[in-house]
This record gives structure tokens, C-alpha cells and sequence, in this order.
């Protein structure tokens, strides 16, 4: 079976009709959404970009979820209960793990991959990777009944890929899972997550090996002859810093780029 389709995009209307029809397809008419600031590189989560093995990692994310835990407490208000919500505030201030963000926001995911092209110089082809959320997780979970859903925190499947599992009893493959909204950057983004298990492969190669239907795995190719106009289009439309990140620093972030200084 060959990987993901790659369809390539020329403009900001195609984008729309592409998402659009990909929508329409879809297993319950919803989509996530991952912009990435080259096309070519493999969708997998921080922690599983290390050459280290798995059993390292593995013990390297106990040892991080340790010292979040005692070191966060004084700086979340109100103090978080579990581990799945830890996980999330980690990843979104920077720790790496092993969820993989995406939105729910097709606009904010080509936000991410122009702003991330731009700081590059636009130097090669961006993507926005589209997953059908509720599709994927029917085929990595034959057991479900279609079309399928997204998992929610709680839900049995999910538990085989909770933080704290011993790696043995860890499951392969990924999850689509919906996110808590307990931080402020994560509301904005409207943010949704994969989360691997004991395995690092690729979400590419999981589509391949795990026999994914065609339309649940899309890359739209953004050229990188178009990025700067796509840029300033979307930057004109509203969608800059402050509104994907909600706090003082994303204030002066796009105060910096729209200054145009470095």
C-alpha cells in the first residue's frame, strides 16, 4: 500500500475546497488539523525524535512527569489531578512527549506552517496534515464500532497508552484523542492530540502498515513558491501570535514580526 496522499495546493481558496471535500468524506464530517513548516518531515511526536530506544525514552518520560509534577505545582492555577492532564500542559509549554498536537482549526494549523516557513526563509515546501480522527482510530482499534470516534480521556482504549504504563503493557500504533482544555494556549488552539504508544513509528508508516483507508491521512503540500503571499494572507485575515497564544508573550511576539524585526 502506498503512503498518504499528497495533494498540492495553490491557493488560499483551494485550501478551503480541499478541507472542505476532505470534511465531507470523513467518517462523522470533523477533521484535525497539523501544519508543519516542511512537508517532508515524519509526523511523530518530540520524545520519539531521539535516536535513543524506546526503554530509554520510556524511562526518560517517567523521570519528566516526576519532576513536572513536584516543580509545577506553585505555577498551575488550580493545581491539575492526572496524568493524562499533566501530559498535556507538558506539551504544550515545551516538554517533550508523546502526544503530537493538531487543531480542530484548519486556519490555525496553516498559521503554524507559514509562521514556521517564514522563520526558514520559506525555504522549502510546508504541508497542513489532515487526519480523520474517528477513522483512524477505527482501523488501529478494529473492536470499534464505525464509523468510529475520537477517544476521550477515560475511555478503555485509551488506557494501554496512559502515562505511568509500564512499556510492556503499552499499546502499538496511535490513538486520536480529544484534549482537556485546562490551559489557556490549548483552549485557543483549539487543541487535539495523537499519542503513540510503545512503537515510534511514523503516523506515515502507521497508515501504511495498519492498512488506513485512503482519505484518513492527507497531506494538502503547501509550495514554497506561494508561501509568502499564503503568509500575508492569512496574517491580513486576523490569524496572528496573540490570538494562537493568548497570554503577554504572544502579544509581543506579533508586535516584533509585525515590525518587522528579528
Amino acid at each position: 500500500m502506498s503512503g498518504p496522499l499528497d495533494h498540492p495546493i495553490s491557493s488560499l481558496p483551494e485550501y478551503l475546497e480541499a478541507t472542505h471535500e476532505l470534511a465531507v468524506g470523513s467518517a462523522r464530517r470533523r477533521l484535525w488539523f497539523r501544519g508543519v513548516h516542511d512537508a517532508r518531515y515524519p509526523l511523530v511526536p518530540r520524545l520519539y525524535r531521539s535516536d535513543a530506544g524506546v526503554e530509554e525514552l520510556h524511562g526518560l518520560e517517567r523521570e519528566m512527569f516526576a519532576e513536572f509534577r513536584s516543580r509545577s505545582r506553585s505555577l498551575l492555577t488550580p493545581d491539575i489531578a492526572s496524568d493524562w492532564e499533566r501530559m498535556f500542559v507538558m506539551q504544550h509549554y515545551g516538554v517533550p512527549t508523546r502526544l503530537l498536537d493538531w487543531s480542530e482549526n484548519a486556519f490555525y494549523a496553516l498559521y503554524f506552517a507559514l509562521s514556521g516557513a517564514a522563520d526558514r526563509g520559506f525555504a522549502a515546501d510546508a504541508a497542513v496534515w489532515v487526519i480523520d480522527p474517528a477513522g483512524w482510530n477505527r482501523a488501529i482499534f478494529p473492536s470499534m464500532e464505525a464509523p468510529g470516534n475520537a477517544l476521550c480521556v477515560g475511555e478503555a482504549p485509551l488506557d494501554a497508552y496512559e502515562p505511568g504504563r509500564r512499556l510492556e503493557e503499552m499499546g502499538e500504533g496511535a490513538a486520536a484523542l480529544w484534549g482537556l482544555y485546562n490551559n489557556p494556549r490549548i483552549t485557543a488552539q483549539r487543541g487535539v492530540f495523537t499519542v503513540l504508544g510503545r512503537g515510534k513509528s511514523s503516523l506515515q508508516d502507521l497508515f501504511v502498515d495498519q492498512g488506513v483507508s485512503p482519505a484518513v491521512l492527507t497531506c494538502l503540500r503547501l509550495p514554497k513558491t506561494i508561501l509568502a503571499d499564503l503568509n500575508d494572507q492569512v496574517r491580513l485575515l486576523g490569524f496572528r501570535e496573540s490570538m494562537i497564544y493568548p497570554d503577554l508573550s504572544g502579544l509581543a511576539t506579533e508586535i516584533r514580526v509585525e515590525h518587522g524585526l528579528p
